[in-house]
């Protein structure tokens, strides 16, 4: 089964990262509903500490993250400024920039 993850607003235009953005554009959203949960927090954390520093990520999901950020905090101390964009109750919103 293949797995959809949308990165709604990402860039078209290519450079930069190799992703397709060019850094000047808007910041990606990943919408993680569709990763299974066995891998979600892996695919995600791994995806946050591969940023290098300024760059942005928003994250879009159907609950509050605390598990999530609490790993992230053990993987990546102080490595993220996090804003919320959205708090519920049915889409969270969590912008991630790398510091």
């Amino acid at each position: 089964m293949p797995i959809d993850i949308s990165l709604a607003g990402a860039a078209t235009r290519s450079g930069g990262c190799g992703c397709g953005c060019s850094g000047a554009e808007s910041t990606p959203e990943l919408v993680v509903s569709s990763l299974p949960k066995i891998i979600r927090h892996g695919a995600i954390i791994g995806g946050l500490t591969s940023m290098k520093p300024g760059q942005k990520l928003v994250l879009v999901v159907n609950h509050d993250p605390l598990p999530l950020l609490t790993q992230l905090n053990r993987v990546a101390p102080d490595s993220f400024d996090l804003d919320y964009l959205e708090r519920g109750p049915e889409t969270y919103r969590l912008e991630f920039t790398r510091r």
